[in-house]
């Protein structure tokens, strides 16, 4: 038996249907790619780091650099000056400094790690298709049309297509609602928010078959042939062959 497609119900601004979609899977990856997700989502907490953190070493620590007492005959410990890692108000020993935390990944990565969340949010019923978001700037609205959707009160981002003044208006004023452009939407406001709402057409972006762009490769022997090597000939060679012709 074959995998089932899986069918997207499609509404309207004010919650009513307007048909359906069918998901093309291979267009998201063919299946949820947990590990690839994991890690752009680690990316995306690593760069929101400051990186600010800091702590004294002994040399950086304020007060004497006296030993506190001689080295032989106290029967204490070996101790130097009061600036030591060992004591209260010391300095730190292998302190945090501050650093960059961010790093990079392939954006070919980034975007399928963003095609699996959408896929897996398909398959677990947390996608919603709206045809197109209204133009009015009223959050009784967008509200009206969160509740006909079945998720009122819960996390959402809504992607549209292209930036949308009207619609960030109506839906910024709501707790747990996020409007963002669907080319701006990463892996992490997808995962941190139960169910993801996009504007048909930012969803048909995605449902495009990806075609890997390659490079036609040249016939055998077309290369060498550029560079004037055919059959252990140079360039000085073919020259000096012509002048010789003449």
């Amino acid at each position: 038996m074959g995998i089932e497609p899986i069918n997207l119900k499609t509404r309207d601004a004010v919650g009513k249907d307007a048909g359906s979609v069918t998901v093309n899977e291979a267009a998201f990856g063919g299946f949820v790619k947990n590990k690839l997700i994991h890690a752009a989502a680690i990316k995306y907490h690593a760069s929101r780091r400051q990186g600010t953190h800091c702590a004294k070493t002994r040399a950086e620590v304020s007060g004497s650099t006296k030993k506190l007492y001689k080295q032989k005959g106290t029967g204490r410990a070996r101790a130097g000056n009061r600036k030591s890692g060992k004591r209260v108000g010391g300095g730190v020993i292998f302190p945090p400094r501050p650093r960059d935390y961010n790093y990079e990944m392939p954006q070919k990565q980034l975007n399928n790690a963003l095609r699996s969340v959408i896929l897996g949010k398909a398959k677990d019923g947390e996608l919603h298709l709206v045809t197109q978001f209204s133009d009015s700037p009223k959050t009784k609205g967008m509200l009206a049309m969160l509740k006909a959707l079945g998720i009122g009160g819960q996390k959402a981002v809504i992607a549209t297509h292209g930036p949308k003044a009207k619609v960030f208006m109506a839906g910024r004023n709501i707790e747990g609602v996020m409007v963002m452009p669907a080319a701006e939407l990463t892996v992490l406001d997808a995962l941190n928010h139960k169910h993801l709402v996009m504007e048909q057409a930012a969803f048909d972006a995605f449902n495009k078959p990806v075609d890997a762009v390659r490079r036609p490769r040249k016939p055998k022997g077309t290369r060498k042939a550029d560079r004037g090597q055919v059959k252990g000939v140079n360039s000085k060679g073919a020259e000096t062959a012509a002048k010789a012709e003449g």
